[in-house]
């Protein structure tokens, strides 16, 4: 019999959800998804807590996806939260309301527990053989990967990330050439010092998650039209600074306040191509919520 679960990832920016299928077989498809640019993370670096109304809106949201899933026969909502739940004083607070006012059963992570479920849900996508750099650029940290013959064999978790890195440089839209390469010049000061990224030097780079699928397809636009290669991104990077964030959120479908805080996305895979010199580059889906559903699996047999 064909088994459902419920997956959230509660990120700094976006809270995703999706509902899958394990057939008999074990393979697994994913009948319903949706995402919330809700910004959990905004303006945290200053404050150290969750605006209380960001909080209701993510917990609204979780209870609407709470009712799909079930609605589609899910036996279980598993979920796990990152870096702005980290970061908050509030955010047991938030965890104690997520349990008690819905069927959800999340978890904060840490910066490691993320890179993990990030590569046990990428793994199969990866090279079979040979060196390769995973990215997972988040809203408030940046997980990498060093991986070889689709073994982890070193992680590392940076406190910088799209959301934050553009509330703290960002004050006008769009930011500018001059602002988005101090946000180049930010993260890759922050994240120089990475023995991944030392040890990854000339892998084929992946960048997972919203930030690489989003700044692939931005390369894609008619009007832009720069291949995604490591030696396009300084073009990129130029392209995406002067362009209203309206006008990225009508291309690539997204909310405006996701596509405003694309250009840092884009500085900090800037940062990582500058430090790493990849022979590639390549946007590849978050993994975290396939790194969680096989985790539960593991751990919950038929």
């Amino acid at each position: 019999m064909t088994r459902r679960v419920a997956v959230v990832d509660i990120g700094t920016n976006t809270l995703k959800f999706s509902v899958t299928a394990i057939g008999d077989d074990g393979s697994e498809s994913i009948i319903d998804a949706h995402a919330d640019t809700v910004r959990l993370g905004a303006g945290i670096k200053t404050s150290g807590v969750i605006e209380p109304g960001r909080i209701a809106r993510a917990l609204a949201s979780l209870t609407a996806y709470e009712q799909v899933a079930r609605g589609l026969g899910a036996e279980a909502c598993i979920g796990v939260a990152t870096a702005a739940l980290r970061m908050a004083r509030n955010g047991d607070e938030m965890l104690n309301r997520i349990s008690c006012s819905t069927g959800w059963k999340v978890r904060v992570v840490s910066g490691a527990d993320e890179a993990r479920l990030a590569f046990n849900g990428l793994a199969a996508q990866l090279p079979e053989t040979g060196n390769a750099l995973l990215a997972d650029v988040g809203g408030g940290s940046t997980e990498l990967i060093a991986v070889t013959d689709r073994s982890l064999v070193l992680s590392e978790s940076f406190d910088v990330g799209s959301g934050t890195l553009a509330d703290r440089l960002f004050r006008v839209d769009p930011p500018g050439i001059e602002v988005v390469q101090a946000a180049v010049h930010y993260a890759t000061s922050t994240l120089d010092r990475s023995l991944v990224i030392q040890s990854s030097i000339g892998s084929a780079l992946y960048l997972s998650g919203g930030n690489g699928q989003f700044l692939s397809a931005f390369a894609e636009w008619d009007d832009v039209a720069i291949p995604f290669v490591p030696s396009g991104f300084d073009d990129l990077v130029k392209s995406i600074s002067v362009r209203q964030s309206i006008a990225i959120a009508r291309y690539l479908g997204i909310a405006q306040e996701r596509a405003r805080m694309l250009p840092a996305g884009a500085a900090i895979a800037r940062a990582i191509i500058g430090l790493s010199n990849p022979e590639s580059v390549a946007a590849v889906p978050s993994g975290i919520r396939g790194g969680l559903l096989a985790e539960w699996l593991a751990t919950h047999p038929k």
